[in-house]
Formats: structure tokens, sequence, C-alpha cells
């Protein structure tokens, strides 16, 4: 996509000389606008598009030449003369001109048909295609004449018709820094040229620079390089100084999260009870038949649950951990066989006592065998009890 801009600039002070020269004049007054034209191409790439092409043609406007009186460079009917512009120039070189102006009191901003006949007249004899008549209307704001307006806008001749395109003034207003850079220089005159030439040698090099400036661009060149070192210089402390800041984000992270692990360990409700395998394997050997031994779990009525006991085998090395396990094995294994012969030995007696007493005391002397038969076997129990 193509876009194009076209733009006149003009400085404060050529503006000031136009109204200085008009208000000091009885009649309208009219001349040459000397200058510049500069075109520059500008591609910019947007999200909408891809490739967005704009030219914008500035013309800068930096002197003018008034003329004595009306119709100096052009006759009654329009017809311009190339050899009574040449006068009006002077020492000024034609290529400078890129329009002319004219200054009407109390009337619109409108070009007259004159006006546009002395305009494409000039277009042929110049050489610069893209002339701009520029046209000034000054009126009286107030009836006493106190307070003036001035109005000025510019016309080039675009698409077969006159356009009206923008003034900008180069230090009037808030504009922005980069309208500085785009005014160029003045147009220099004959006189002022030989005058530069002559003094030329005093002032400037071989290579058209100042000897001054060439001095003071080659101080700031080392200026330049110290600032650059003493700015890697802080670059790197910045960069370790950004380090250690992460390095202690870290830890305080860190120490952050280890007092409040510590703290729900506090606050929190206590484990459950681990198993003790030793003492299951324990039970395991020595009473396998009775798993209600090797629950944790009891009901209400204080009674194991079977349906919770531990069926599981903990592959524990018995004669390494529980040596006395198998020696209680042993010891029991021994003690069987005389065990039986006593419990059949007080049976019997029991028995001849319940014989021989035949009276009420019958009753008594078994209740006492019965406890004598009860501490013996306690005895016994006593004896072939496991130790843990």
């Amino acid at each position: 996509m193509e876009e194009f801009n076209t733009t006149v600039r003009i400085s404060g002070f050529a503006l000031s000389s136009l109204m200085f020269h008009h208000l000091n004049s009885d009649a309208d007054v009219e001349g040459l606008i000397l200058g510049e034209s500069v075109g520059e191409e500008n591609c910019r790439i947007t999200d909408s598009q891809i490739d967005h092409i704009q030219f914008e043609h500035t013309i800068n406007i930096q002197k003018h030449v008034p003329c004595h009186k009306l119709h100096s460079f052009y006759s009654n009917v329009g017809d311009v003369s190339e050899e009574k512009i040449r006068q009006i120039l002077s020492d000024y070189q034609e290529e400078n001109v890129i329009g002319w102006y004219r200054q009407r009191r109390n009337t619109r901003q409108q070009m007259t048909f004159m006006e546009q006949v002395v305009h494409q007249n000039m277009r042929k004899i110049l050489s610069n295609q893209e002339l701009v008549f520029m046209l000034l209307t000054p009126s009286q704001a107030t009836a006493s004449g106190s307070t003036h307006r001035l109005e000025f806008s510019a016309f080039i001749w675009h698409s077969s018709q006159y356009i009206n395109i923008p003034i900008f003034v180069s230090n009037l207003g808030n504009l922005e820094q980069q309208d500085y850079w785009r005014v160029s220089g003045t147009c220099p005159s004959l006189g002022q040229s030989e005058a530069v030439n002559q003094h030329r040698t005093q002032f400037f090099c071989s290579g058209d620079d100042l000897k001054e400036v060439r001095n003071i661009s080659s101080m700031n060149d080392a200026l330049l390089g110290e600032m650059q070192k003493v700015c890697k210089e802080v670059e790197k402390s910045e960069r370790a100084v950004e380090k250690l800041q992460e390095d202690l984000k870290q830890l305080k992270e860190a120490i952050k999260e280890h007092s409040e692990k510590n703290e729900t360990q506090k606050h929190a409700s206590p484990d459950e009870p681990k198993e003790n395998v030793l003492l299951c394997s324990a039970l395991r050997t020595l009473f396998p038949d009775a798993p209600s031994l090797r629950t944790q779990t009891l009901t209400v009525q204080g009674l194991p649950v079977l349906e919770l006991c531990c069926n599981t085998d903990h592959n524990v090395d018995i004669p390494t951990k529980l040596p006395l396990i198998l020696e209680n094995q042993h010891t029991r294994k021994k003690d069987t066989a005389p065990r039986l012969r006593k419990k059949c030995l007080v049976a019997g007696y029991s028995q001849r006592l319940k014989r021989k007493r035949k009276t009420n005391d019958t009753s008594e002397s078994a209740s006492d065998s019965g406890s004598d038969t009860e501490i013996e076997m306690n005895g016994q129990n006593r004896r072939i009890s496991p130790t843990f």
C-alpha cells in the first residue's frame, strides 16, 4: 500500500519577514519563494499490512525575494517572462526558486483565475515542476485596528487541480525536535559564497571540516571510549548484584519453607502407632494358632478384631534377631512329658482322696486339691513363658 503526503515548512524568521514586508507596504505584495524540495520514502510494517510505503514530500521555504510592484514578472494576460525573473533574482540561482507568493488584504483563502494562469505558465518555464503558491490574507480583527489577523496557506497543482496543503512553522507551536533536523540551510547568495570562500582556509580543513570541530570530535571520541569502559564495569557489577539478590531470595524461600514445615509438624496430629515387627514375628513363632495376639484393634468390649490381625510375613531372621525364641521352644519340648505326668498324678491323688473321704469334707478336699493343681500349673506356665 502506498501513501503520498506533501507538507510545506517555513521557519519563524522567514514568516515574520513576509509579514513585516507586507505591513510596511500600502498595497498588495507579491514575490518569489526560494528553498528546496525534499522527498523521502518510509517503509513501515504493521500488524495489518506487511508492506506500508509512505512517500513524504517536504517543501522547505528558506527566504523570499519581494517584487517592487505587482505584475513584475508576468503580463496582464498571465504570460511569464523568464528574463524578468532573472532580473528579480539578481545574484540568486534560478534552481532555488520553488514558487511564488501573494499577499492580499481582506480576501478569502482561495486562488483567483489570474493566479492559476500565472502558476501554470511558471511551471512551464522553471525547471522545478513542484512549484508552490503561498497566499497570505491579513485582515483587521477589531474595528479600531489594534488587532490584526493573518491567514496563510499553500497551494500546489496535483491530479489536475489545485489542492490546499498545510504549512508548518518550525519554531512555532508544540512541534517535535525532529522538525528542526528536517529544516535545510538558507539559500546563499553569490556575495556570501565569495566571502566564505575567501576566509575558508582559516577555519576549515581540506576535508571541509572545521579545525576546532575536529579537535572537539577527537576529544569526544576519547570521552566516549572511557564512558563505554565505565558502562561495562557498571553492567558487570549490576549483574553480580542481581545474582546475589537471586541467591538471597532463594535462601529466604528455603528458610521460610523450613520454618513452615516445622510449624506444621508441631501442630500436626500424632501419627498412628507403628507396628512392632519383632514382636509380631515373635508372637507368630510362639503362637502360630493365636491370631488374636497379632492385632492392634479392639472392639468396644475390649475384644481383639481377628479381621485386622497381621498376616504379613516380615522376613525376620529369627536366629539372628530373636535367639531366645529358639531356646524357649527347645525348653518347651523337654518339659511337655513331665508336665503331663504331673497332671495325671494330681488327678489320681484327688481321686484317692475322694474315695477315702465320703463325708461332707469331700468337696473341701477336692477344692484344696484343685487349688494345689492350679498353683502347680501356674508355676509350670511361668517357667515356660517366653522372655522379650
